[in-house]
């Protein structure tokens, strides 16, 4: 996976996710919209054949959308281990 950033401002950062398409951006979008300083929070694919997600992520200002970013693939990750700890544990 590789980020590519298009634009990083105060209070908003759009940025292309090469490798990735609606399986990933789908769940780390819609983890940021938990976040209470996210005031958008989406992508979009030209065509899922041949191109990336492109995300923008804009906050209130009272946090950076990095920050935002962060905590949000750190509850997913936090998720994913859970879930597999208790696929795990299945017999």
């Amino acid at each position: 996976m590789e980020l590519k950033i298009i634009e990083d401002e105060k209070s908003k950062i759009k940025f292309e996710i090469n490798g990735e398409g609606h399986t990933f951006s789908n769940p780390l979008s819609k983890e940021l919209w938990k976040d209470n300083h996210i005031k958008t929070s989406g992508y979009h694919i030209k065509h899922s054949l041949v191109s990336n997600p492109i995300f923008v992520v804009e906050t209130d200002g009272n946090e950076k959308p990095k920050a935002s970013l962060k905590k949000a693939v750190g509850r997913l990750e936090k998720q994913m281990s859970e879930f597999l700890s208790k696929f795990k544990s299945l017999k």
